[in-house]
């Protein structure tokens, strides 16, 4: 069996919160990203940073993951 490993990279703060219907709020953006670090997904992208309050706000005070590196789109 190979050794290599196979990183994650989630977008469902941002590509799902383009969805119509999905509303995401900064709490609801901070449990997202907690759940998915307990999942053991290695980054989580948190948005874009600026593009709107939810976001700004957001990045204003990142989650501090267990186990996940915090990204931005860009």
């Amino acid at each position: 069996m190979s050794k290599d490993k196979v990183y994650i990279f989630d977008t469902t703060l941002r590509d799902g919160a383009q969805t119509q219907g999905v509303d995401f709020n900064v709490q609801d953006k901070f449990k997202i990203a907690e759940i998915l670090s307990n999942l053991g997904v290695d980054y989580i992208e948190g948005g874009w940073p600026g593009s709107n309050p939810v976001d700004t706000e957001f990045f204003s005070k990142p989650p501090r993951l267990k186990s996940s590196i915090f990204t931005a789109f860009g």
